[in-house]
């Protein structure tokens, strides 16, 4: 590749590498699911699969943990008790500060670089007293169903009053994690660093946003959903009571909430509660009631575009209502919102056995495909109520942009230099600024910038075949006068042209006969040839079939074989030669280089003298059918005879080739052998026959 072609790769990697690009969804760690009143949801095999787990029966909260590597199930809690994979109760799981009424109850955080180690992060219900604790389980313990660590249980973090509002993203730096819960009579966020050496107890506070007040004295205020998109840029808060829902931009390389954009509904019938964001980071959705006096809950769902909306005006003007399709369903509250690890979101149906879904939530009104009445638990004996399991949507971090490929036809000691200083990593093991690649393949190279955050970026440097380049015609003249040829090489896409002899322009003229050729040269190294020959050819010469014939046997090879040529007969055939079965003239076309002779002949087939049946009966009876057998009439040059009788006794013999047999024996089946020789023009037959003939008088 030429090195300016090749720079200008390494300026766009250089140009990736310096953005923070972050994609994130969840995996194996959510494929299971125990929520509500005994109900259980299980994604191991690529689609969820309902079923019922006696041990939870929770309003809200609850949360779950599969294992990152199998997605085997780990442990999952309601906030208040811990259960095993097997579901039996922990033996210290019990009596966790959550609430079986706080809307994100619990929180499941793994400790990093430690995969047996894991914080459970719990919120009290309606800036009750105990506030956000956190409680450690060992899955080395209880012979490897794990336990809460005694001391350290309730481990106070935020102390009370705290809102209902948990989550957790992601650090940049690809292994740390972000805990968030929000103070209730405040509009602060309180932001704790989860890391290999425990929670920094520490918090970074934001103070930005509306003001969450208990106005009505009950805690009410505190409840709604607080979820993180999956590229772990946005946060969303529900405040269901307060009727307002509330975005920010999250930096997670400093846990700093900014940016507060408020979205409201006139007239004030919006209650948000389940909030929930696409998997591209594009849309959320939103459950709202239009009222929360006793049994008048009408629960709705609403769909905000983000991608191209950054106002509060410009996203409230963008909500579209997804109509509620279940038509025996009395009332739809507003529920809990979860992405699952297939990219759809799912909601449950309040008191009911069965679930929602949106099928495509990264498009638009009715093309997300929002269904109910899905997933129905066995027997019907599982209820859904308004929560779903918590999970650390921000987990995963990955490159928005992959730099796909480099394509090359040929690769030799190429260097790719990265931008920045840094500690960098290749998926190659080297950890130098620079890379010499002399192998095709895929590559991936990663950083921490001065901010701490992990940047990464991969590429395929591809091998590809030269293109093919089939522009050039041979030209060949069927002319003892040679004329100029004018050739026009162009191509599309082809920076150099380079003729056998060093000419470099596409068009030139020929004037001598012979054989030509021409590379084009492509960017990433390609070069692909062409060629052509030029010159005059005269027509094959002494081509001839023969003179008109006639055959006895039925067919005559006709051939008209010249070496290096090309046929075509007036039968349709293309063969060298054919086969004559039919009184006819024929021809053929000889062509040689688009020269071409023709030549001729006509065919005169008999059939009689070859192709005859002596009769196999004779009725010598003098009524003048069948008495006897002629031989003369079939043209015999020569013959030997001889017929027997059933006894095996010689009744005729002739050696003329005329003779006649009229029998004067016994009725019956007689027997005969007939040597014969028949000539037919230049043919000639010799045959011996045998066979029966039955005589009958």
């Amino acid at each position: 590749m030429p090195y300016t072609i090749f720079k200008k790769y390494f300026i766009l990697l250089s140009f990736l590498l310096s953005l923070n690009l972050a994609k994130a969804q969840l995996g194996k760690e959510a494929w299971h699911w125990q929520f509500g009143y005994s109900y259980s949801l299980d994604f191991s095999s690529g689609v969820p699969v309902s079923g019922i787990v006696r041990s939870i029966n929770t309003d809200e909260g609850s949360a779950s943990i599969s294992d990152p590597n199998t997605g085997a199930l780990l442990f999952y809690t309601d906030g208040t008790y811990v259960w095993d994979k097997n579901n039996n109760q922990m033996p210290n799981g019990q009596g966790l500060y959550g609430n079986f009424t706080s809307t994100q109850s619990a929180l499941i955080v793994p400790k990093p670089n430690n995969p047996t180690i894991y914080y459970i992060v719990t919120c009290d219900e309606q800036g009750g007293s105990h506030g956000v604790c956190y409680s450690l389980v060992d899955l080395t313990l209880n012979n490897g169903l794990g336990d809460v660590v005694t001391g350290y249980k309730n481990i106070p973090l935020t102390h009370a009053p705290t809102t209902e509002k948990l989550t957790a993203v992601k650090h940049c730096n690809d292994r740390d994690y972000w805990i968030i819960d929000h103070t209730f009579n405040t509009n602060t966020f309180y932001v704790y660093l989860l890391t290999p050496n425990g929670i920094n107890t520490t918090p970074v506070v934001s103070t930005v946003g509306t003001l969450i007040n208990n106005i009505s004295g009950t805690g009410l205020e505190a409840i709604g959903y607080l979820k993180a998109s999956p590229n772990g840029k946005k946060l969303a808060s529900a405040v269901t009571y307060l009727q307002f829902l509330e975005l920010f931009d999250f930096d997670n390389s400093s846990g700093i909430l900014s940016n507060p954009i408020k979205i409201t509904a006139t007239p004030k019938t919006f209650y948000p509660y389940g909030v929930a964001f696409s998997p591209n980071n594009s849309k959320l959705f939103v459950s709202a009631s239009d009222s929360l006096a006793t049994y008048a809950f009408t629960g709705k769902l609403y769909e905000y575009d983000l991608a191209n909306n950054n106002s509060a005006a410009s996203i409230m003007a963008s909500r579209i209502f997804l109509p509620f399709n279940y038509p025996t369903a009395k009332y739809f509250l507003p529920i809990a919102l979860q992405l699952g690890p297939d990219n759809k979101i799912y909601a449950p149906n309040f008191n009911y056995s069965f679930m929602s879904v949106i099928n495509n939530p990264n498009d638009t009104g009715v093309n997300c495909q929002y269904q109910t009445g899905i997933l129905p638990s066995p027997g019907g004996s599982a209820v859904c109520f308004f929560g779903l399991p918590n999970f650390i949507d921000a987990n995963v971090v990955k490159p928005l942009h992959k730099f796909t490929k480099i394509t090359q036809c040929s690769l030799t000691n190429y260097n790719l230099s990265v931008q920045g200083t840094g500690n960098y990593t290749w998926s190659t093991g080297d950890t130098t600024q620079n890379k010499v690649i002399n192998n095709f393949g895929n590559y991936w190279v990663s950083y921490f910038n001065s901010s701490g955050c992990k940047e990464v970026d991969t590429f395929n440097v591809l091998h590809i075949n030269p293109p093919p380049i089939n522009l050039l015609r041979d030209t060949l003249i069927c002319t003892d006068s040679l004329v100029p040829l004018n050739v026009n090489a162009t191509d599309t896409g082809v920076i150099a042209y380079n003729w056998y002899d060093g000419f470099t322009t596409p068009v030139r003229t020929f004037t001598a006969s012979g054989n030509y050729w021409v590379d084009y040269t492509f960017p990433n190294s390609c070069v692909s040839r062409d060629n052509f020959s030029f010159g005059e050819y005269a027509a094959p010469k002494h081509i001839s079939l023969g003179d008109d014939t006639a055959f006895c046997l039925g067919k005559k090879q006709l051939n008209a074989y010249t070496p290096n040529c090309t046929y075509f007969w007036n039968t349709g055939e293309t063969s060298p030669s054919i086969t004559a079965t039919n009184a006819q003239v024929y021809w053929v076309a000889v062509n040689y280089m688009g020269c071409k002779t023709y030549d001729s002949l006509t065919v005169y087939p008999t059939y009689s003298s070859f192709d005859f049946t002596l009769p196999n009966i004779i009725t010598p009876n003098n009524d003048g059918i069948n008495d006897f057998i002629d031989f003369g009439k079939y043209e015999f040059s020569k013959l030997q005879l001889e017929i027997y009788n059933r006894w095996g006794h010689k009744v005729f013999e002739s050696e003329d080739p005329s003779c006649i047999w009229k029998s004067t024996d016994e009725d019956g089946t007689y027997f005969y052998s007939a040597n014969y020789q028949i000539n037919c023009g230049t043919e000639t037959q010799n045959k011996n026959l045998k066979g029966f003939i039955t005589l009958i008088k």
